[in-house]
């Protein structure tokens, strides 16, 4: 997959080499070799506070299915929930490490959406809020995980990271991401999100998206682990 980076550095971060060794970066969306591209990063830098968004709609605009991730060098929620807005499918710190960038990318390409921890538990409580599923119809969603399964949807479907979830109950970090690989694969869930939409009853097992009933503004979209 061509990675295009649409970033003013002269050279780009030494992260992102080390992630994507070939990829090609631009200053511009307009003189970028954008045709085709399946995946685009955004560069959100402080000295051009309102250009990002303009370029992520220029890419949606030429093309609509792509990916597009945005980097920022000062990451908040109010930019970030600006960026979902706009479509985006990713939001993090531009200078985070080459393997979380490469595990963004895993997450995007599968169809989940990557965010950061607390705006992820954020979202959760937003699309969540007012909506409870009783006892017995949380259970029949669950009745097909182990034990220990249930015990990590759960943790995950609050916004927990996989460190905490593992604090919580006494379990490897490793041990949490194989849990919630099949709690995902066997509820046919996409991420955390759609988790806690399918245990509250908003969403359907296998269905996520505009289906949800979640406005724009409360959004609809997370990532897909952390």
């Amino acid at each position: 997959m061509k990675h295009i980076f649409i970033t003013s550095l002269k050279q780009p971060v030494e992260a992102w080499l080390k992630a994507f060794p070939k990829l090609v970066t631009s200053a511009e969306v307009v003189s970028a070799d954008v045709a085709g591209a399946t995946l685009v990063w955004v560069h959100a830098q402080l000295e051009n506070s309102n250009q990002w968004r303009t370029q992520v709609q220029q890419v949606l605009s030429l093309i609509p299915t792509a990916k597009v991730i945005v980097l920022s060098n000062n990451p908040d929620q109010s930019e970030a929930m600006q960026a979902l807005e706009l479509g985006v499918v990713g939001y993090l710190h531009a200078y985070a490490h080459h393997q979380v960038l490469k595990e963004v990318f895993g997450v995007v390409s599968h169809g989940g959406i990557w965010l950061g921890r607390d705006l992820l538990k954020h979202l959760i409580t937003l699309t969540t809020r007012g909506t409870r599923h009783t006892a017995d119809a949380i259970e029949e969603v669950l009745e097909a995980l182990t034990k220990r399964e249930r015990e990590v949807a759960l943790e995950a479907a609050k916004g927990n990271s996989n460190k905490e979830i593992a604090r919580t109950l006494s379990i490897s970090e490793r041990t949490v991401k194989a849990h919630l690989t099949s709690v995902f694969d066997t509820l046919k869930v996409r991420d955390r999100l759609h988790l806690a939409l399918v245990l509250q009853g908003q969403s359907s097992q296998g269905q996520f998206g505009l289906e949800t009933g979640i406005s724009a503004g409360s959004l609809n979209k997370a990532q897909l682990n952390s």
